[in-house]
């Protein structure tokens, strides 16, 4: 089981409060039974951010798989819609913005709009869903099964609120994959064994062909690897030093052995990467940096959802981890390079740095990430070869 939060007695104490304050919903208001045939509906619960989305798609494919012909609803924040946008995974988006979710003020009591969540709940009962699916473990999660009326409500018996569920999974040793979690919650409907554990994005032809052109017009040929770089992450203590990533970049265009595009978030959040010559700098909306991660050889980057999206487009991937375990949360496979500082015993963190600054990053050194990165260069020269002939070391 991949943690969510940062386990102490004191977050203990206070699930084991709202747990007991939860207990009288079964009083106030109770869903309708679980019918006997299988299930025609489902409720996908993932209310987070890019990355959080991403994991869910290997549900979602097995979802389809084994219960052909059944709707598949998200529940998500708005960008769940886009990001899944041609994939045929979901049959609809419900979206909504969860105030818990925020990254700041998100117990204000303004935030918490009455209307909004009757609205809400009032939606999700129209829908009568079969089955909710939620791996959050997350009391709040459970609350909004509970009240959306779904027949059988499957989750983990961590984080508070397990009596408000049906089926109530136990959490584990803390060392699976979050997609394993998810894939787990399949079990009480007996789906077992899922094949494919391969997150899934889909970018469309004309879509990528848009892409193309406007690499061409930023003067990015083909002739060489092209290395997409997102420095940014959602929390600074995820962020790698701009500084680094100057010398990484100009170590590749040094020998000119890799092209090189930055992803920015908002202008000028590279500003501190440094270059020797013009580097194209880009900003998007979402299906547009879909499309453009789709063009590239590899990407660069820290725990993000781009990185999520990039293994999802079957992209590799040089991952920088921090204050988060990779095993719960990196890319697998061996296609994929994660780069952390191995002896980090305040990890995981989960973004609440005990110190002034993220040392975990601060330890990743340039020549380890270049390393990584040429070894990977390495393997897109060996691909080039086994499919035109042409070779060239790295």
């Amino acid at each position: 089981m991949a943690q969510t939060r940062t386990i102490s007695r004191k977050k203990l104490a206070a699930l084991g409060f709202l747990d007991l304050a939860s207990r009288p919903l079964h009083v106030a208001w109770r869903p309708p039974p679980a019918r006997a045939a299988s299930p025609r509906s489902f409720l996908v619960v993932e209310p987070w951010g890019l990355g959080d989305v991403v994991l869910t798609t290997p549900l979602l494919d097995a979802l389809r798989e084994n219960f052909s012909g059944a709707a598949i609803t998200l529940l998500a924040k708005p960008h769940a819609e886009l990001l899944l946008a041609h994939s045929g995974l979901v049959d609809e988006v419900i979206k909504f913005d969860f105030p818990w979710t925020a990254f700041a003020g998100k117990y204000r009591p303004s935030r918490y709009e009455t209307a909004a969540f009757e609205n809400l709940f009032r939606q999700l009962r129209k829908r009568d869903f079969d089955v909710s699916l939620d791996a959050r473990r997350d009391i709040r999660s459970n609350v909004v099964t509970y009240l959306a009326g779904a027949r059988r409500r499957i989750g983990y018996d961590f984080g508070g609120g397990a009596h408000l569920l049906t089926d109530v999974l136990p959490s584990g040793d803390q060392s699976a994959h979050k997609i394993e979690d998810w894939l787990a919650l399949l079990v009480p409907l007996g789906v077992r064994g899922h094949a494919s554990q391969q997150p899934r994005l889909v970018v469309t032809e004309a879509e990528r062909a848009t892409a193309r052109d406007r690499l061409k017009l930023l003067g990015i040929s083909t002739s060489a690897p092209l290395i997409g770089l997102h420095p940014g992450a959602s929390h600074a203590v995820r962020r790698w030093d701009e500084r680094r990533y100057s010398e990484v970049v100009a170590d590749l265009l040094r020998d000119g052995v890799a092209e090189v595009v930055i992803f920015e978030e908002k202008k000028g959040d590279s500003a501190g990467i440094a270059t020797s010559r013009a580097v194209p700098r880009v900003r998007t909306g979402l299906r547009e940096m879909m499309a453009l991660i789709s063009e590239c050889d590899m990407m660069m980057c820290s725990d993000s959802g781009p990185m999520h999206i990039a293994e999802a487009l079957d992209v590799p991937v040089v991952a920088l981890f921090g204050g988060s375990r990779s095993e719960w949360y990196g890319p697998r496979g061996e296609r994929h390079s994660v780069i952390q500082v191995d002896e980090m015993p305040c990890r995981p963190c989960f973004d609440a740095c005990i110190f002034s600054s993220a040392r975990c990053m601060e330890g990743i050194s340039t020549d380890r990430v270049v390393s990584a990165t040429r070894l990977q260069l390495n393997r897109i020269a060996a691909s080039r070869v086994a499919r035109d002939g042409r070779s060239r070391e790295i």
